[in-house]
């Protein structure tokens, strides 16, 4: 079952607006002190406590279905090292969302310049993103997982092709979600539509619509309950609003086929 790491941050961490990359959330590229002494460069993030729970528990679900997601870490940080506007705090210090950082672009980086999209750049993601033998499941997942916010700039594409899948603090249907906004059966936003499946021909559409409904045995068989504890986001969220979301989560498997059917444009009746 995975885990999220705990790391210490160091000094010296970077905005990610300082190095002129927009981003909507306080964004650092800096290092962390990991178990045994290792350290690591990770992408940083400045977020309220609830998001942070997002992340965690959204990256080590993708992680026991073996998606690509990059390693997450709780991180603490001193005033001294970074000052933080929305973290909480914890014994003085901040805690903070780390990823480990692959160190690869964004399909927004690679799609766009000066803002302009790249039809040859455009061509080469819709290539990567379609040979990706689980592209199916990010479908699925998302849809699962009522990710509302996979825009292009929260997949990372690696050097050989392979994608990334990052950012989920808008996971669970937003990033300030409460027990009222989960509804299991309902078709939240989902960004891969928006973006994504225009790039698809009928034929793609179908066979990944296929492998998301595919997906909905090895979802079932997650303990969800008993991963978020390990991961103690119902300390990050309260025990109550963290059984809401494992119900949510449990039922929501059922409607999996219709959401990756609506998202991926091939209608179902269920």
């Amino acid at each position: 079952m995975p885990t999220v790491g705990f790391a210490r941050l160091l000094a010296g961490a970077r905005s990610f607006k300082d190095q002129g990359i927009a981003n909507v959330s306080d964004t650092y590229r800096g290092q962390i002190l990991v178990g045994q002494g290792d350290v690591r460069t990770a992408i940083i993030k400045d977020i309220p406590i609830r998001e942070v729970a997002n992340e965690v528990l959204a990256a080590t679900l993708a992680i026991a279905i073996s998606l690509p997601v990059p390693p997450p870490f709780l991180a603490l940080a001193s005033t001294s090292d970074l000052a933080t506007k929305h973290a909480s705090k914890l014994g003085g210090s901040s805690l903070l969302f780390a990823s480990a950082d692959v160190n690869t672009p964004s399909i927004a980086q690679i799609v766009l310049v000066n803002g302009v999209p790249q039809p040859a750049a455009i061509d080469f993601v819709a290539n990567a993103m379609k040979q990706c033998t689980q592209l199916g499941e990010f479908y699925g997942f998302d849809g699962w997982a009522a990710n509302t916010d996979r825009h292009t700039g929260n997949v990372l594409i690696g050097p050989n092709q392979q994608p990334w899948l990052i950012d989920h603090g808008r996971a669970f249907t937003g990033e300030a979600w409460k027990p009222a906004d989960l509804d299991p059966s309902k078709l939240y936003r989902h960004r891969l539509k928006e973006w994504l499946t225009p790039l698809l021909n009928d034929a793609e559409q179908k066979r990944f619509s296929a492998l998301a409904t595919a997906m909905v045995p090895t979802l079932s068989a997650l303990d969800v309950k008993a991963l978020g504890e390990q991961n103690r986001v119902p300390a990050l969220v309260g025990q109550e609003d963290f059984n809401r979301l494992v119900t949510f989560l449990t039922d929501r498997i059922a409607f999996v086929p219709r959401i990756a059917s609506d998202a991926l444009n091939q209608a179902r009746i269920v």
